[in-house]
């Protein structure tokens, strides 16, 4: 009975010692940050009850201090997807980063399609982070959109009405099929 009582007021110390909102639960949903790819489909993904940051031009590393202050405000859901690498190239260190910022979340990386130098490198990188972490998870944009010319406006990576149904679609379905194995 002592002993009981002993690890019962360990606890209590231990509990109190926790800063204030350390014991919160982390929401549940799904959050997008990402650049004008993501931000095409802000209507279609908002279907899926994916609310987004998305902005025109926006670099990877401008996508840190989005999540850094949502984990701060306890704001960030347990489903994080990232589209970012369209406008410029990935850093070797991203991924490690956006791992710790995201603070045990689930992270779903969407490769990217753009005709430019970084598109492969940055592909890369995203996948040998999925690789590197069980919490992350890759949606296959590239990959799915590819031999869909069809889905893109004149510039081949911007997605039109068909392609913005068509990534909402795949990024919704995938987050599913990941949310159902572990569940499995």
């Amino acid at each position: 009975m002592r002993g009981i009582r002993r690890l019962v007021v360990v606890m209590l110390l231990v509990l109190a010692s926790l800063p204030a909102g350390a014991s919160a639960a982390v929401p549940s949903g799904r959050f997008g940050v990402g650049d004008s790819i993501m931000l095409s489909a802000e209507d279609e993904l908002a279907a899926y009850d994916i609310a987004i940051n998305a902005e025109v031009g926006r670099q990877f590393s401008e996508g840190f201090p989005i999540v850094r202050r949502l984990v701060k405000n306890e704001k960030l859901p347990r489903n994080l997807i990232v589209h970012l690498g369209t406008n410029g190239s990935i850093q070797q260190g991203d991924c490690d980063r956006l791992v710790e910022l995201a603070a045990g979340r689930r992270i779903f990386l969407v490769t990217i399609k753009v005709p430019r130098e970084w598109q492969d490198p940055n592909n890369d990188l995203l996948n040998a982070c999925a690789n590197a972490y069980d919490r992350v998870h890759i949606v296959r944009w590239f990959a799915y959109s590819n031999d869909h010319p069809e889905w893109f406006a004149d510039d081949g990576y911007h997605p039109n009405a068909e392609g913005q149904q068509a990534y909402a679609d795949l990024i919704d379905g995938d987050i599913k099929k990941v949310l159902k194995a572990r569940r499995g």
